[in-house]
């Protein structure tokens, strides 16, 4: 006789693991009662809603569609009640003024949108994608300013997110008194200024400690409000740092925010100087005359304050035949020398902007970084990656490169060489892995 699963091990099975998943999703609704309810519970965990795009041609058609299921999933919920209580993750697409002259008006098509989110009260992940919070209608900023204050929210995410300023965005992400994520890509502030202190809102009450992802935004306007000191947002337990492209390419505050954040930090992504030699000057100065300087300058990006890392992956380095990456790579790794660091994994994902790999004359560099990863201080160590990108990163020219550059990582066998697919822009696509 088979023994049946327990119930638990079912609902982690379902829910956790098939909820995007919908076609066996209902096929496991079909197997019996308990499954029913696993099943209905995984189908209804992420709801996206989605306004139709202005510029299509049939966007009365498909502006009807958009309310009519909407009208369905609120009559679902009139049904089954506890379906929209199983709504884990929102997800708000395409809310951006409608421009074009249609038969529908924003009021109609957002009013559709608003009955339905105001009826989840345990959403725990609230994404946006292409929103304008400025052309949302009164009563859909309601309802999701309650999303915001909901205990059960701890993560944030906004891409190509415009807000009138950034006092009003800091305002809606202090309601999130139980945040540990915040992603933030592509945000678009008219007044960027600093927030005066947020009102009723105890300063340091919001442990963010999980992840912190800033990608294009003006990094110094977080940096500056997360060192006042009424800022709700307790950052310096944070586990994971992700600090991508800012706008302005404004190193200090990059540097500034590692110096405030930095202490507990075990995982961290930083992109490298983009595609100028003007990006780069202040490191190739810095050592041309290190012997010179005491201590590092305080406006440099480095690993000085983060002496608990254990990952770190650095993005986008991009190298040319008329400048190389290595000088910011070592400033970045210069205050290990002399600490006892625990870092484990290093990942390079490098860009090299040349027709043959072998010809680009900046390769010579780059034995300053295998040297320095071979002293004492990097013995913890366990591997370096580079993930090659570019009109010429093959599999055997990067071998031949990286074994003739890179001698200390290779005998070590710490060195490991990923190429991405060609034809694909995603570069976590792997064609091939070379190990050495």
């Amino acid at each position: 006789m088979a023994i049946p699963l327990p119930r638990e091990l079912i609902e982690c099975i379902i829910i956790d693991n098939l909820y995007s998943d919908r076609a066996t999703l209902l096929n496991c609704a079909l197997v019996g009662k308990f499954w029913a309810l696993c099943a209905q519970r995984g189908i209804f965990q992420h709801i996206t809603i989605e306004l139709p795009s202005p510029y299509h041609e049939d966007f009365n058609e498909l502006g009807s569609a958009y309310i009519e299921r909407n009208e369905l999933l609120l009559q679902l919920f009139d049904r089954k009640p506890f379906l929209a209580s199983c709504v884990r993750i929102l997800e708000l697409r395409q809310f951006a003024d409608i421009s074009k002259k249609t038969f529908y008006d924003n009021g109609i098509l957002y009013t559709s949108a608003t009955r339905v989110v105001g009826r989840l009260a345990n959403v725990k992940k609230l994404l946006f994608f292409k929103c304008d919070w400025t052309t949302l209608t009164p009563g859909l900023k309601t309802v999701l300013t309650d999303v915001f204050k909901s205990p059960s929210l701890t993560t944030v995410i906004l891409s190509f997110f415009t807000i009138s300023s950034f006092h009003e965005l800091a305002s809606l992400l202090s309601q999130v008194s139980n945040m540990k994520v915040l992603e933030i890509d592509f945000l678009y502030c008219v007044d960027g200024d600093t927030p005066p202190p947020i009102a009723n809102c105890p300063p340091r009450s919001i442990q963010l400690d999980q992840l912190l992802h800033l990608h294009f935004i003006k990094i110094r306007a977080f940096t500056t409000w997360f060192l006042q000191d009424t800022c709700p947002l307790e950052v310096r337990r944070l586990r994971t740092l992700q600090i991508h492209r800012s706008t302005g390419s404004d190193h200090e505050g990059v540097a500034l925010m590692l110096q405030y954040i930095g202490e507990n930090l075990q995982e961290l992504e930083l992109q490298g100087p983009f595609r100028t030699q003007r990006a780069l000057s202040q490191y190739i100065t810095h050592y041309l005359n290190k012997f010179d300087i005491p201590s590092l300058d305080s406006t440099l990006v480095h690993l000085g304050y983060t002496p608990n890392l254990r990952s770190v992956t650095l993005v986008e380095v991009q190298q040319t035949d008329t400048y190389s990456p290595v000088p910011w790579i070592l400033c970045l790794f210069e205050p290990f020398q002399n600490s006892n660091q625990l870092l484990r994994q290093l990942t390079v994902d490098l860009y090299i902007d040349h027709a043959d790999i072998l010809e680009t004359r900046r390769w010579e560099e780059w034995s300053a970084v295998d040297t320095l990863l071979a002293e004492p201080a990097f013995a913890s160590i366990e591997s370096v990656t580079f993930e090659m990108r570019g009109p010429s990163a093959k599999a055997g020219s990067a071998k031949e490169v990286f074994s003739d550059k890179l001698h200390f990582l290779k005998n070590s066998g710490k060195l490991q060489v990923r190429i991405p697919v060609e034809e694909e822009v995603n570069t976590k696509s792997i064609r091939a892995i070379t190990r050495f």
